[in-house]
C-alpha cells in the first residue's frame, strides 16, 4: 500500500511539474502561424489610385499571445520610435494587426502618432506574407490630420 501511495505521489508531482515546464516553453518561431520575425518591404500608395509613392524596408515581430513590436527606417529628417500593437488570427491564414509608434520631426510641435492597421494573408509555407494596411496619421491629442495607405510583402527572418 505504501509503495502505491509513493507511485501516485509521484505521477502527481511530476505531472504538475511537466506542465509548468510546457507552459513556460517559447517557440522560436512557427511556420503556420505569424509567430516570429519578418523583414519587411513597406510601399505607401495613393489610397484612391494605388499609386506607389516610395518602398522602405521594416521589421515585425508578433509574439506569442497576441502581442507585436515594430522597427522601420524613417523619412529624411523624422525619428520614428519602435512602434507596438496587437495582432490577432483571423481564419485560414489571414491575420489582423495594428501598432502604433511615435514620429518626431525636428520641429517638437509636428510630433505625431501614426496608428496602422493591417489585413494580412499568409502564403501556405509559412515564409512569406502580403499586407494591405490602412494608416491614421494623430496629433498627439488625438485629432486625425491624414490617412494613408500602403501594400507590404515580408519574409520570415530565419
Amino acid at each position: 500500500m505504501k509503495e502505491i501511495g509513493v507511485t501516485v505521489m509521484g505521477i502527481v508531482v511530476l505531472s504538475i511539474f511537466a506542465q509548468v515546464w510546457v507552459s513556460g516553453q517559447v517557440k522560436k518561431g512557427d511556420e503556420t502561424t505569424l509567430i516570429g520575425s519578418w523583414d519587411l518591404q513597406v510601399t505607401l500608395r495613393d489610397c484612391d489610385s494605388g499609386f506607389p509613392f516610395v518602398t522602405f524596408p521594416a521589421m515585425n515581430t508578433y509574439d506569442q499571445g497576441g502581442t507585436m513590436q515594430q522597427t522601420a527606417i524613417p523619412e529624411a529628417g523624422v525619428t520614428s520610435l519602435p512602434g507596438h500593437g496587437v495582432w490577432n488570427h483571423d481564419t485560414s491564414r489571414d491575420y489582423s494587426a495594428a501598432f502604433r509608434f511615435l514620429s518626431l520631426d525636428p520641429n517638437p510641435a509636428l510630433t505625431r502618432r501614426i496608428i496602422v492597421r493591417s489585413s494580412i494573408n499568409l502564403d501556405l509555407g509559412g515564409k512569406s506574407y502580403t499586407s494591405t494596411d490602412a494608416a491614421e496619421i494623430l496629433t498627439l491629442n488625438g485629432d486625425v490630420i491624414a490617412r494613408g495607405c500602403s501594400t507590404t510583402s515580408a519574409i520570415r527572418f530565419e
